[in-house]
């Protein structure tokens, strides 16, 4: 099984993971955990563009776009294919989604979606639907510098963006929605529910 977790920063995605491994593990799931950026030499080119302070370089954004879609195909084909031919249930904290969602800020939604033609789709994508003051009461208290995509405004934008490309996948993939404004000590719970369909299936 392929799961895929987005969610705005700020979503809680690191610990809603954590939550989502522990349950799967408990139903007898041998877990892959992975994300993008990757740490491959693909990713730290990425991690590069999105550290950059100014964000007008000339095609910073297209350059971006296209430094993910380079690294999410060398995710696959190091990561995520091998994986799951092992039988593992691979987990990747952002995917795909995550490209739509924040490079279409800049550049053509349709272009992102283009050059990312080639990902395998995953059969479950979690989104973490959290508040953006609840997203950025957490980036204030928890980090000490910020991204560029690490702004109220443009987080409103993305998660209006993640919407609008989840419901247009939604008909050929699993969607399950966690709620990220809950305190940590219920997230588990929130996981157990939502996910127990899928075992239940397999009955």
């Amino acid at each position: 099984m392929f799961i895929a977790v987005e969610g705005i920063d700020g979503s809680g995605k690191s610990t809603t993971i954590r939550e989502i491994k522990r349950y799967l593990e408990s139903k007898g799931e041998a877990v892959y955990l992975t994300a993008e950026p990757t740490t491959l030499a693909t990713g730290k080119i990425v991690r590069n563009f999105l550290s950059e302070t100014n964000s007008d370089t000339p095609l910073i954004h297209e350059m971006l776009a296209l430094a993910f879609a380079a690294d999410r195909i060398n995710h696959l084909r190091e990561e995520i294919w091998p994986a799951l031919r092992k039988k593992q249930t691979v987990i990747t904290d952002r995917y795909f989604f995550s490209s739509v969602a924040y490079q279409s800020l800049n550049v053509s939604y349709e272009w992102v979606k283009g050059i990312n033609r080639f990902a395998t789709l995953p059969d479950v994508l979690v989104f973490i639907d959290v508040s953006v003051d609840k997203a950025v009461e957490r980036l204030t208290k928890f980090r000490t510098s910020t991204e560029i995509y690490e702004k109220r405004d443009l987080l409103q934008q993305i998660d209006r963006n993640y919407r609008e490309v989840i419901k247009e996948f939604e008909e050929n993939l699993k969607v399950i929605y966690l709620n990220g404004n809950l305190d940590i000590d219920k997230i588990y719970s929130d996981v157990e529910e939502k996910f127990a369909p899928l075992f239940a299936d397999k009955k």
